[in-house]
């Protein structure tokens, strides 16, 4: 069985809107490390794919001064454990959450009570990876 996981460097963000109380994270290109062993250390295959991330019962603090971003860097905090660079495959947590995306010199950082990701579409093959 594949382990998928999206890197948050080489991602693309095109919008965050808010809706209901939560911030919607919309993404044109995530880029998704998929492995038999662990995703973004072992070796595997990458691939992007269109998603969107609700973060609920959330705050925003930051802004990009323009979208869509490529963006640089990040992580993503579940319950006080972080994920340096990296979102798992699947996401639907319940609990503390925090998401910070870097680019450019500014930053993004969304907190809230919940997390689910949606991938939408089907992947495109991007290509092999193998670890430094």
């Amino acid at each position: 069985m594949q382990n998928r996981a999206i890197e948050i460097h080489d991602s693309v963000l095109d919008s965050i809107s808010t809706l209901d109380g939560c911030v919607v994270l919309d993404f044109g290109a995530v880029y998704i490390h998929q492995s038999t062993g662990t995703p973004l250390r072992d070796a595997g295959s990458g691939w992007v794919q269109k998603a969107r991330i609700r973060i609920g019962d959330a705050v925003v603090d930051g802004v990009f001064s323009e979208l869509p971003r490529d963006l640089l860097d990040g992580y993503l905090t579940l319950d006080g454990s972080t994920l340096n660079n990296e979102i798992p495959i699947p996401l639907n947590f319940s609990g503390d959450v925090e998401l910070r995306m870097e680019s450019w010199g500014e930053a993004v950082l969304v907190k809230g009570r919940s997390a689910i990701l949606e991938l939408i579409d089907e992947p495109t093959y991007i290509e092999e990876f193998r670890p430094d």
